[in-house]
């Protein structure tokens, strides 16, 4: 276990509803028993990652080989790579999400407000500030996904029933936040805004409505990135702290629920691992990653017993037994 982390009993004492997911199903609950590359090629600077509901398909925020952002799909069965949606307006992809269907991916863009912005490819006033693009996953075809009242958005996921998109990111008066959505789109609902969110990044939502969010700047009694769980009424509770995440925050429960699995590098060995918590027993436990550098993203399938994890210089596949 890394020992510069502690899984915080506030969210006991705060009554969070948690150990939630797919639980009725007969999806995995328990950490992944194995990781293993799937594939680097013609990717590279992998951020956020993404799975389609059986498994099959795992998507990537990545840059191509000329340094363009975009987004990638991987055979999660040979590791083969094709690009869906590559170069503008994409700027500065951030976090990926699958909708139940599959039919199609919703991306949050950071924009320009983001201190690395050497790969933007159209620096239009129009998309500096980002937003949330969606792509057909059949024809790659982009349209904007309407999100009024979202000043930047850094993290999304589609609910569990289908029917919401969680969006971390800023108010337009610059306040960090929790939003929800109508997943066909329209005006954003604040959930919980301020402190004690400073960065909010990746997210994950279980069937109760809880949603556990990864944060960057924040720093709690074992130091700076934090993950906290938000319940719908708004209530921010600080459940791990200390958290060596990478360019993008990944969190993500296991497809059948109860088990957080998050990609981190301890700082005290210098190797990348999955921190994993279970969210009913409070217990903390990690998974060796000995393949992975500079971890970032994460992602469960909706309806298969299989996760995709990445580096920033590939993708890897984690199984159960």
């Amino acid at each position: 276990m890394n020992r510069t982390l502690a899984l915080m009993p506030a969210i006991a004492a705060a009554g969070l509803a948690i150990g939630c997911g797919n639980s009725g199903s007969s999806l995995p609950q328990t950490p992944p028993t194995e990781v293993k590359k799937l594939t680097s090629d013609g990717i590279r600077n992998i951020g956020a990652v993404a799975s389609n509901p059986d498994g099959t398909t795992f998507y990537a925020l990545a840059f191509d080989e000329e340094g363009r952002p975009g987004v990638f799909g991987a055979d999660s069965a040979n590791g083969d790579v094709s690009p869906l949606f590559v170069g503008a307006p994409l700027l500065y992809p951030s976090d990926i999400a699958v909708t139940c269907d599959g039919r199609q991916v919703l991306v949050a863009d950071m924009g320009l407000g983001v201190p690395d912005t050497e790969f933007a490819a159209d620096r239009t006033a129009e998309h500096a500030t980002g937003g949330i693009h969606t792509i057909a996953t059949g024809s790659g075809e982009r349209s904007d996904f309407s999100a009024s009242g979202i000043g930047r958005a850094s993290g999304l996921i589609v609910s569990v029933d289908c029917q919401t998109v969680y969006v971390t990111g800023w108010t337009p008066d610059g306040a960090p936040a929790l939003f929800t959505v109508p997943v066909e789109g329209g005006g954003a609902t604040v959930v919980a805004q301020g402190a004690p969110l400073v960065s909010p990044t990746g997210v994950h939502v279980d069937e109760e409505n809880i949603a556990w969010v990864m944060d960057h700047s924040a720093r709690g009694a074992n130091g700076e990135g934090l993950l906290f769980a938000i319940n719908p009424d708004g209530d921010v509770s600080e459940v791990l702290s200390g958290l060596g995440m990478g360019r993008h925050g990944g969190v993500s429960l296991t497809p059948g629920g109860k088990t957080a699995v998050i990609p981190v590098r301890d700082d005290m060995t210098g190797k990348t691992q999955l921190l994993t918590a279970n969210t009913e027993t409070m217990e903390v436990n990690t998974v060796p990653t000995p393949d992975i550098e500079h971890p970032t993203g994460v992602a469960s399938a909706r309806n298969a017993p299989v996760m995709v994890v990445a580096g920033e210089y590939g993708l890897h596949i984690a199984t159960f037994e």
